[in-house]
């Protein structure tokens, strides 16, 4: 989805939630769950295959780097109470990862990422949505 739209979307979410207020209907939320995906970079299988095996390893890192599919995502952290990286159930074929990777050295692997926002933080995190992706 471009990015040019999820400002309008998040605003739209917040009138259509106060007009449901408004009419006594029951979404007096506590807490906004956001779902999205998010990815991490792995050495590419093919590219071991090709090299020969060599004196030095390299240290793994302990922490694997998470990058952000969306850049919203990143806005919504600063404004989140928790947030949670979790692998998915069903993984793709052991060269998944490789097949994308087509203009950089690193394979991708996906993971879904959930942020939890307080109601009362989520206006505020919209705010700062529609001005970090103002054209």
């Amino acid at each position: 989805m471009p990015s040019e739209i999820v400002p309008p979307m998040y605003t739209m979410l917040l009138e259509e939630i106060d007009w449901a207020l408004e009419e006594k209907e029951p979404y007096k939320f506590t807490h906004y769950l956001v779902l999205s995906k998010v990815y991490s970079e792995v050495e590419s299988k093919v590219d071991q295959e090709d090299s020969r095996p060599s004196k030095k390893k390299k240290k793994a890192n302990s922490s694997e780097e998470v990058f952000y599919f969306h850049p919203e995502d990143e806005v919504l952290h600063k404004y989140a109470s928790n947030h949670w990286t979790y692998e998915y159930s069903k993984q793709g074929d052991e060269g998944y990862s490789d097949s994308k990777h087509v203009f950089n050295e690193m394979g991708i692997s996906s993971k879904g990422h959930l942020i939890l926002i307080d109601a009362q933080n989520f206006k505020d995190a919209v705010t700062a949505v529609a001005e970090f992706l103002k054209p």
